[in-house]
């Protein structure tokens, strides 16, 4: 590389870790400008009723950045959820393969809610009150997504297959996302989803996090100490917001000879409020499940 390549890239290591210093995660400068005023601004000013039990749980995701909860599903709800799921997650004209490296070590359900309609009643009334509340009724659902995560060696783990180090997302700050827990017996030695709040994101960004993978210093320690990470170790059938561009996060990864399955619910900012009384209205399909595509 050249001098002046050589000085390009200094600089935009500069700018990025500018950014991560400035705005406490790595989510660049342009996916962080003007959200929070957006949402402030429209919590202030809602544009439908609000609930006291979703304001509550909003708060603790604005200030926290995730809230685990039990949505209030009905009895059984779950288990129909899981009966699609391993119906299809085998048949291969129903899923694709998106691992980077290891195309097998995930597999993504394509049109879930086609696949298995049941998938739609997990937006229970609670789960719709608390983002209401978090948008001030200004939101629309991006993308639904079902997957399945695989056992990785020592060796394996050390790179990117699935979101398997830990990282922030590259989506505008006000994107939120709602995963579902369908098995029972997840933990934290067992490969829980885990995260750390905006608080704790925010000291490690400033204590030597480079990027996903490159880790110096103090935040080396912080980003596995077991008094900071928050793993969703939930039974079967809670449900856990989290701003994944906020908070640093990370897959757990599975034992070996098992996997996990999720559910994933993806929200985004919305100029008016759905009215319909079907959260769902408009939603397209989602063209990053695809052939080709990788998580």
């Amino acid at each position: 590389m050249g001098s002046v390549g050589q000085l390009v890239r200094l600089r935009r290591e500069i700018a990025f870790e500018s950014a991560r210093v400035f705005w406490g995660n790595d989510a660049w400068a342009e996916n962080n400008r003007g959200q929070r005023r957006l949402l402030s601004r429209w919590r202030a000013d809602p544009a439908v009723a609000l609930s006291a039990e979703g304001v509550e749980l909003a708060a603790d995701v604005a200030r926290l950045g995730y809230a685990v909860q039990d949505p209030g599903y009905r009895q059984g709800l779950i288990e129909e959820v899981r009966r699609g799921y391993e119906r299809v997650i085998e048949d291969a004209s129903a899923t694709v393969d998106m691992g980077g490296r290891i195309r097998e070590a995930v597999r993504y359900v394509v049109e879930p809610m086609r696949q298995v309609p049941a998938v739609r009643e997990l937006l229970s009334p609670l789960v719709l009150r608390t983002l209401d509340a978090y948008y001030g009724g200004r939101w629309r659902v991006q993308h639904v997504r079902m997957w399945r995560i695989g056992h990785l060696t020592e060796e394996q783990r050390q790179v990117h297959h699935y979101g398997n180090l830990w990282h922030n997302d590259q989506h505008p700050t006000s994107t939120l996302k709602f995963f579902v827990q369908m098995n029972d017996g997840v933990t934290a030695e067992g490969g829980a989803f885990r995260l750390h709040s905006i608080p704790n994101t925010r000291r490690i960004m400033r204590s030597g996090y480079l990027g996903q993978g490159w880790v110096k210093g103090p935040a080396r320690a912080m980003l596995e100490d077991p008094r900071r990470v928050i793993a969703f170790d939930a039974p079967a059938g809670f449900g856990a917001f989290c701003n994944t561009t906020l908070c640093l996060h990370r897959a757990g990864i599975p034992p070996e000879g098992t996997t996990r399955g999720m559910v994933q619910f993806t929200f985004v900012p919305a100029e008016q409020p759905n009215r319909s009384g079907d959260p769902f209205l408009g939603l397209g399909p989602d063209t990053n499940v695809a052939e080709g595509k990788f998580a």
